[in-house]
């Protein structure tokens, strides 16, 4: 994924089975198509290069069978690994909280909810029937993504919607190709985890 046009675009319907969905750029071209695979003792997400699934591009593996606390590799096509996502776990309860590293180990992004409230309640009533319907459309959550200075360098958002889910990922500060790489890939699996935590 080079010269990616932002805003990014995601989405996947609610009634399915599966946990995937593709990325489009401001073009509306697909850039890529993230498959979760299902039924893993081991979280396994596959990026293809469309849904078309002919070119695989990337692989998201975690380090242990809980996610709490854990660490997801990513690796390119050939297997090389360029860098990794944490998820904190105590920060986590409370609110999303990432760390994104390169692939000597050094952190590039620091990924958090916003209004961590916001999600809260979110949440909470997408288990009510029918009342989570509306939610998905009044309340979305915001996700910033930091460099290590602390600087917003983009910004996800969860976008109106009732039957999908919806993001889209603004670029809001100066990052180069290789942290574009490494912050779209972080925004996957974040997107895949909140889909299926709920």
């Amino acid at each position: 994924m080079q010269n990616l046009a932002f805003p990014l675009h995601f989405s996947f319907k609610v009634l399915t089975p599966s946990n995937d969905f593709s990325v489009f750029d401001a073009n509306n071209q697909e850039v890529a198509y993230t498959r979760q695979k299902i039924f893993k003792i081991k979280e396994a997400i596959q990026v293809y290069q469309s849904s078309g699934r002919q070119n695989l591009l990337y692989t998201i593996n975690a380090d242990r069978i809980i996610d709490f606390n854990a660490s997801y590799t990513f690796r390119d096509a050939a297997g090389n690994v360029f860098g990794a996502v944490k998820r904190s776990g105590m920060k986590s309860l409370w609110k999303t909280h990432y760390q994104t590293s390169d692939a000597a180990g050094q952190t590039v992004f620091s990924l958090h909810e916003e209004n961590p409230l916001a999600a809260v309640v979110n949440g909470f009533l997408e288990e009510i029937p029918l009342v989570g319907m509306l939610s998905g459309f009044f309340l979305n959550p915001s996700y910033a993504i930091n460099d290590a200075q602390g600087r917003t360098v983009f910004r996800l958002r969860k976008l109106p919607s009732f039957f999908e889910r919806k993001f889209r990922l603004e670029k809001v500060g100066e990052a180069a190709p290789e942290q574009e790489q490494l912050a779209l890939l972080s925004v996957m699996l974040l997107m895949l985890m909140d889909g299926r935590d709920g």
